[in-house]
């Protein structure tokens, strides 16, 4: 399964606010040993954007997450000090894309909620006025049909009438093909959404990827692949 799921993903991850999820979901779906090619690729992956990341001030709640990660890291038996701080590097910049995804992934459901409930009223709207202009039309008809002699101006009322009737029901399929856009796509955006990390099954994964840790019986990959 991890090879599949290797294969398939690992090639298109970016470690970018919104490649996030897709990350994610693939390191803590992999099951080892996977192919070595692979594993290079993530470990150039990781690598590459931890060099670029700058990493924040050190506030009183970066100093706490750091420690934490630290203990967490070290209950994991890696002891090498580079390791620990390179680990820490790569887990800080997680977190901080993982904040950045959920604020775009919170904005965008507002705006695809308030989109929808917008669509909403103006259906609402556009029922009020047709239902009202046709109240109208059908009374304008009638006194249209009972006169004797009507004028230019109460038949062209009619006729405007009429066309407002028209018009605002005409415009109702076009409105009722929004949600069938709009839906998929709030519901793409809360299927995406990590709502949390689970850092521990990260921190395991992560340091298995990149040889930081060694299980005994566990291949991260094939040693025939790597040869």
């Amino acid at each position: 399964m991890g090879s599949e799921i290797a294969t398939r993903a690992v090639a298109d991850l970016r470690l970018t606010a919104r490649g996030l999820p897709s990350f994610y979901h693939t390191i803590l779906a992999l099951r080892f040993p996977i192919d070595v090619a692979h594993v290079l690729e993530l470990r150039y992956l990781l690598n590459q954007a931890a060099d670029g990341y700058l990493e924040p001030a050190l506030t009183a709640d970066e100093r706490q997450f750091r420690k934490a990660l630290a203990v967490a890291i070290d209950s994991f038996g890696i002891k090498n000090n580079y390791h620990c701080e390179r680990l820490i590097k790569i887990l800080t910049m997680i977190r901080d894309l993982h904040a950045a995804h959920l604020r775009a992934s919170r904005i965008a459901e507002v705006s695809l909620r308030n989109a929808l409930a917008d669509l909403g009223k103006a259906r609402a709207k556009l029922v009020r006025h047709g239902l009202l202009s046709l109240v109208v039309t059908i009374f304008a008809g009638m006194t249209w049909l009972a006169a004797n002699d009507p004028g230019w101006t109460l038949q062209l009322l009619t006729l405007l009438l009429a066309y407002l009737t028209w018009d605002c029901f005409h415009a109702l399929p076009n409105i009722d093909k929004e949600p069938g856009v709009l839906n998929p796509a709030l519901n793409e955006v809360l299927r995406t959404r990590v709502e949390s990390l689970n850092w521990k099954r990260l921190i395991h994964k992560l340091s298995l990827i990149l040889g930081y840790k060694r299980i005994p019986g566990l291949e991260v990959f094939p040693i025939s692949s790597h040869a």
